[in-house]
């Protein structure tokens, strides 16, 4: 086995921020409030031959409605996790409103001062997969009962339940179990609630269906590539969505202070140029700087290879917990990670991995 692989494994927790711990700047995406709170929040459908009809008319490339859409499955899913807070921010779905959100800030919605969404953005366009197939697995599964609705549709987006199961069933299969397991009244209880739980029970399927989204977006809109504005922006988006597999297999908790350290300590505030060097751009903080390098050194022949082992150093829950650490303290002592990353493999083989 070459070194290669595993050092820029490691050198890939540079770019995840510790994820332990609150942060007191609890910011929720831009117009947060303003998106709708529930399907009736959403505007009549127009033109009907049946006065009576209450239809809802809900057009995901537009930022308020998709926003939307995250709202009312953090409004109705948190009440089901054990963990939540009253206050929403616990809820392990806030990483996905809060991304879109950075994307809408950045531009990468190719929005250019307005609430729409450019049908040519490739990150609205992998996003889609992230915000409009959980939100209708959501229904599906009994989680968001509420007013009739329908989905504006363009291009080839799927836009109903049954398209969406028959372009991408495996992410539409893995979301809606997800959501049916949340609705189960006494689902994975024990005479406690700790940590291994919630991995187990809602980290993982989580993970799953996110990935999957991940995973059967990116050949459906690889047309859309070629119009980020550079190479750099390419590459990196790219890159982002690959690193979502290590973060995702190392089952970390993306509620709303985990992410926004994420975001704010390595996400780039503005889309890249091709006259972008990191860690040379000066506009950019020094973390930005270094998380652009190294995600942009990562050979696309490394991602196999660099998967499969991150897969045996993160096969149980035991293993998972020092390939976290690995990820929170590569940044400040390769050596030390390097000694998380040696314990993460050897309790891969003392526990026995999981079956799923």
């Amino acid at each position: 086995m070459t070194t290669t692989p595993v050092l820029i494994l490691l050198a890939l927790a540079l770019i995840i921020p510790s994820l332990n711990g609150s942060n007191p700047n609890e910011r929720l995406p831009t117009f947060w409030d303003e998106a709708p709170s529930s399907i009736s929040g959403y505007p009549l459908a127009s033109n009907r031959s049946v006065k009576q009809d209450l239809t809802r008319l809900i057009d995901p490339w537009l930022y308020i409605d998709r926003l939307g859409l995250y709202k009312i499955l953090i409004i109705t899913t948190t009440p089901l996790m054990p963990f939540c807070s009253s206050s929403n921010v616990s809820n392990i779905l806030f990483g996905l409103p809060s991304q879109f959100g950075w994307q809408f800030d950045s531009n990468r919605l190719f929005s250019n001062g307005s609430r729409k969404i450019s049908t040519d953005s490739w990150w609205g366009a992998a996003n889609y997969y992230l915000s409009v197939i959980p939100f209708l697995a959501a229904v599906d599964a009994g989680v968001i009962q509420q007013d009739s609705f329908e989905l504006v549709q363009r291009e080839n987006f799927c836009s109903s339940s049954s398209e969406c199961f028959r372009e991408i069933p495996e992410a539409m299969t893995l979301w809606r179990t997800f959501f049916t397991n949340l609705r189960q009244a006494n689902y994975c209880q024990s005479n406690s609630f700790d940590n291994r739980i919630m991995d187990r029970c809602y980290l993982a399927p989580m993970w799953s269906a996110h990935r999957a989204s991940i995973r059967y977006a990116l050949p459906m809109i690889a047309s859309k590539i070629p119009l980020l504005p550079s190479v750099t922006e390419q590459r990196f988006g790219v890159g982002w969505a690959h690193l979502v597999d290590f973060i995702g297999m190392a089952r970390e908790n993306t509620n709303l202070s985990n992410v926004l350290k994420y975001q704010d300590a390595f996400f780039p505030y503005r889309l890249l140029r091709n006259d972008d060097h990191p860690p040379h751009c000066p506009d950019f903080s020094r973390t930005v700087n270094q998380g652009l390098e190294l995600l942009l050194s990562i050979k696309p022949e490394w991602n196999q290879e660099m998967l499969r082992l991150w897969q045996r150093a993160t096969c149980n829950y035991e293993s998972r917990q020092d390939a976290q650490r690995v990820l929170q303290i590569a940044a400040i002592s390769k050596t030390t990670a390097l000694k998380y990353y040696s314990e993460a493999v050897l309790k891969s083989y003392l526990h026995e991995c999981d079956q799923n």
